[in-house]
């Protein structure tokens, strides 16, 4: 398995340089698209099929635009007035993705106690919902365990991806698999109300990822 580094500057150079390649591929696919478009289409369907790449284009860039506002604002916790029940923010997550996993063949267990922790309910819901969407974008792993265990201070979160057994994974495809600006959103949220998110374990079969958050007053 391979260990996966948690150093705070090279994370962060990863992430710019993630998000500059996704802004500026679509950026110049959408100028491409128009560029051909005025040079060579001469009938309405050819210019109909431009006009929907550029805005497939389009609609790529403004997805990833939303995503650095959203990058801009994890560091701020938000309301924290509140405590928030853990458990059942899990078991609506569970809900959302359970079909996700059985379509591919795997399934979603949730081994959980009653615990409240500090935080904001939609932010911690939101960034948990991009960890899991970034893991699933590994076709690798089909099924998900998460396991709560509360300590004196906080609630550990232990969340396993599981996959089928698969060829070792290749020095290229641990990098592309390095945390993306979906991931950064997820660890900054945590880390704004005095938790974490750490990746321990990544390999062909499965991905391990240990978070933390505190415990409510």
């Amino acid at each position: 398995m391979t260990s996966v580094s948690t150093d705070a500057p090279e994370i962060c150079e990863r992430t710019i340089a993630h998000v500059f390649h996704a802004l500026s591929q679509p950026l110049t696919a959408l100028q491409c698209s128009l560029e051909l478009s005025l040079a060579r289409d001469e009938s309405a369907e050819e210019f109909r099929a431009s006009v929907e790449s550029a805005l497939q284009n389009a609609e790529r860039l403004r997805q990833t635009l939303l995503l650095l506002r959203e990058l801009s604002d994890a560091d701020d916790p938000g309301d924290i007035s509140a405590p928030v029940q853990l458990c059942e923010l899990l078991q609506d997550l569970r809900e959302d993705f359970l079909l996700v996993f059985e379509s591919a063949g795997g399934g979603f267990d949730l081994t959980c106690a009653p615990v409240h922790i500090r935080g904001n309910g939609d932010k911690l819901r939101r960034a948990l919902f991009y960890l899991l969407e970034s893991e699933l974008r590994t076709p690798r792993y089909r099924s998900l365990k998460v396991e709560v265990a509360p300590t004196q201070e906080q609630a550990a979160i232990r969340m396993t991806f599981f996959g089928p057994a698969a060829p070792p994974i290749s020095p290229d495809e641990a990098s592309e698999h390095a945390p993306a600006g979906e991931i950064e959103i997820a660890r900054r949220t945590f880390r704004a109300v005095g938790g974490d998110l750490i990746q321990i374990e990544f390999s062909s079969e499965q991905s391990l990822w240990l978070a933390s958050l505190p415990l409510a007053d």
